[in-house]
């Protein structure tokens, strides 16, 4: 038996990636949304990753991540369309995250998994208001390059 893959996000999204996806919420139009992501390690040793999101609806919404290790299985990060800190695990092929949006009471959760191909993820996210599930977003994320 091939052991899984382990997934540390600062080697995975290095370089370019994409994803593509649904957005599937509780009330209005569900949509597709393509993600164009280019990661790269800052001087100061955090990791950024910006990102592009263009969705069905023509709306496009641009998010940067900064994020770092934490001791044991942890990491830390800050996103811009995040309030406060962003909290996360990663546990062998699992990358695991939750964080208040800018909206108050509004949380999203995600949880990554590296496929065997170490070049797939996927992910599975969910956005709850006052703890009622409000939307999911269904991505599959490949790399487009490997960093040199």
């Amino acid at each position: 038996m091939t052991p899984a893959p382990q997934l540390d996000p600062t080697v995975f999204f290095a370089g370019a990636t994409r994803g593509d996806g649904r957005l599937d919420v509780r009330i209005g139009t569900d949509r597709t949304l393509r993600v164009a992501g280019s990661g790269r390690m800052e001087p100061d040793g955090r990791f950024r990753l910006g990102q592009t999101i263009t969705s069905s609806d023509g709306s496009v919404q641009r998010r940067t991540w900064f994020m770092q290790r934490a001791p044991g299985d942890g990491v830390t990060a800050t996103l811009s369309d995040a309030r406060g800190a962003v909290t996360g695990t990663v546990r062998g092929s699992l990358f695991h995250l939750r964080y208040l949006m800018r909206h108050p009471a509004v949380y999203m959760e995600q949880w990554m998994y590296l496929l065997p191909d170490g070049r797939t993820v996927t992910n599975h996210a969910q956005v709850t208001i006052l703890g009622v599930p409000w939307a999911r977003v269904q991505e599959t994320i490949t790399r487009s390059e490997h960093p040199e």
